[in-house]
């Protein structure tokens, strides 16, 4: 299959290498595709395991899918300016495809980035036709089955979609290739939850401890009983099995633990307020934080929160995690499927529109400051002003 790929690849114009990559590309006899190392089932699992990281992701997510993305060109006066809703493009970006609105299509995007760091668009075809004709449905692929096919002098041959042990080559012009500056790994995107699981696992640990802590009724289940004298199998496995019949499970909670002389009981380890097991729940939420570049109080932590920094705190998130985000995005939009799109599509350019980003927006008592300081200032005069407010 791999090889129909670069023989299909042989009739496309050649794009330039990474010079030293493509030498080491040489000396192999074949690439299956690299970069499942880095988007490993894993990862995705821990959005249906971790509260945290399912909180952080949805909320990156569905800011992404908030802000209309526009298709826009240069008019006569050389400002950019939206090309409205039934230029071809605009069409394509907002329909998706039969069954994917744009949100859908956003919300997928940006959460499969936010587990594994990279997302693909398949650009299909209503008819079948080559990959020169211009895509009318865009799906996103899962990362965790799509591989990075190398080549020496093409620097990408085209990817591989596999399920269920079914491959499909798809070609570089039927892909658009989302993925984080990888360090380690030139040919797969750096995944988020690389850095957050460890801070995810101690947080999953300590509720499955405490899980386990009230399903056997609230009882220390690291007693050690200490025999003084020689115990026998037999009597060990009574002992369990009386143990187990009187304490075990909520319903038995709290009954006395009654032992004779011959026993002599012990705990190991350390109670919930020893562990300070309250404050590793939030280390591992400020740690998922960290990495997702979401502030705490939006991710229901009001333990120091108020009006103002709650505020402050949705401000922050726009402005450090999601303004970089939608410019990613926008950026890769436009480099991965505007220039196929066609003759039609010369000269388009996709961006987000922020104006309706009520986080962004100045409000009323900041606009009248900001004027105020400007007309004392001689910068702006009180008709200017008046005009600005619509008076």
């Amino acid at each position: 299959m791999l090889r129909t790929l670069r023989e299909v690849m042989d009739g496309i114009a050649v794009r330039r290498a990474n010079v030293p990559l493509a030498a080491s590309l040489r000396t192999l006899s074949s690439d299956r595709g690299v970069g499942a190392e880095w988007q490993s089932t894993g990862y995705g699992e821990y959005y249906a395991r971790s509260a945290d990281v399912y909180a952080a992701v949805k909320l990156r997510a569905e800011a992404a899918s908030r802000p209309p993305l526009q298709v826009r060109e240069v008019d006569a006066s050389g400002a950019w300016r939206w090309v409205g809703p039934e230029h071809p493009a605009q069409r394509l970006l907002d329909t998706v495809n039969g069954w994917w609105s744009r949100s859908d299509l956003l919300i997928a995007t940006e959460t499969y980035l936010c587990l594994w760091g990279a997302a693909f668009w398949y650009l299909g075809r209503s008819v079948k036709a080559s990959a020169s004709v211009a895509p009318d449905e865009i799906w996103a692929l899962r990362p965790d089955r799509v591989r990075i096919v190398r080549d020496p002098e093409r620097y990408v041959a085209g990817f591989v979609y596999e399920e269920r042990g079914r491959e499909t080559a798809l070609l570089p012009e039927e892909v658009v290739w989302f993925r984080y500056f990888n360090p380690l790994e030139e040919f797969a995107g750096f995944a988020p939850m690389a850095a957050a699981r460890l801070t995810a696992d101690m947080g999953m640990d300590a509720l499955r401890f405490n899980r386990e802590f009230f399903r056997n009724g609230a009882q220390p289940q690291d007693l050690v009983f200490r025999a003084n004298g020689p115990v026998t199998d037999g009597q060990i496995t009574e002992f369990y099995s009386r143990l187990e019949a009187r304490h075990a499970g909520p319903g038995r909670a709290h009954l006395p633990l009654v032992t004779g002389d011959a026993w002599d009981v012990q705990r190991l380890g350390l109670n919930q307020r020893d562990m300070e097991w309250l404050a590793g729940l939030r280390w591992s939420l400020e740690g998922v934080a960290r990495v997702y570049g979401v502030p705490l109080p939006l991710l229901e932590d009001f333990s120091h929160a108020t009006l103002n920094n709650v505020r402050e705190a949705r401000r922050m998130f726009w402005e450090k995690t999601m303004v970089p985000e939608l410019t990613f995005l926008a950026g890769a939009i436009n480099e991965g499927l505007i220039p196929r799109l066609g003759p039609s599509a010369r000269g388009l350019s996709v961006a987000f529109d922020l104006t309706q980003v009520e986080a962004l927006s100045e409000t009323e008592s900041e606009r009248t400051k900001r004027q105020v300081a400007l007309v004392h200032a001689g910068i702006l005069t009180r008709e200017e002003a008046r005009r600005e407010r619509g008076l």
